[in-house]
């Protein structure tokens, strides 16, 4: 049995990380979690990186445990200013890291960053039903099913909930 999480640092991605990145990207059973078509080689993985280093409405972290191993990666995505919202994903992609507390930490800290430093109001996110894991996590945390969304891949349906936080009053 693992023990529990205590500490997870949130850092700024960097290109190095990247190699770890494509055998995450790779991983059918991570893939069949985020489902989302990631860069498969450390080429694709620069470029992508590349992109999205310089654009204003996106923020890329990577995730380390107690002993600086990169365990994981954090986004932002499409951050409006004006309305003061941004969508988030993360992963852990060390699988023996998982049901240990170490989402949760992260979450607990980026939403702090995001409230407090960023000054956004509201966080979204997308999660397939199927992935109770993350949607215990994501609840724990504060998050709430806004939504069900359908969405059509390879002929199947997949059931996905929106699901927000909203920043509390001071």
């Amino acid at each position: 049995m693992f023990e529990k999480a205590y500490f997870v640092k949130i850092r700024p991605f960097i290109k190095e990380d990247l190699k770890r990145m494509v055998i995450w990207n790779k991983d059918p059973e991570l893939e069949y979690f985020v489902d989302r078509g990631l860069p498969a080689t450390v080429e694709e993985c620069e470029d992508w990186y590349e992109q999205m280093v310089k654009n204003r409405e996106y923020r890329l972290f990577a995730l380390e445990d107690e002993k600086g191993k990169l365990i994981g990666d954090l986004e932002l995505d499409h951050i409006c200013w004006r309305r003061k919202e941004a969508e988030l994903r993360i992963r852990i992609g060390e699988k023996e890291y998982w049901n240990r507390g170490y989402g949760s930490l992260a979450l607990q800290q980026i939403l702090r960053y995001v409230f407090k430093e960023l000054h956004l109001n509201l966080v979204y996110l997308r999660v397939y039903t199927f992935n109770f894991r993350a949607i215990r996590c994501y609840e724990k945390n504060g998050f709430k099913k806004q939504a069900t969304l359908k969405r059509i891949k390879d002929q199947e349906w997949k059931d996905i909930y929106l699901m927000t936080i909203k920043k509390q009053p001071s």
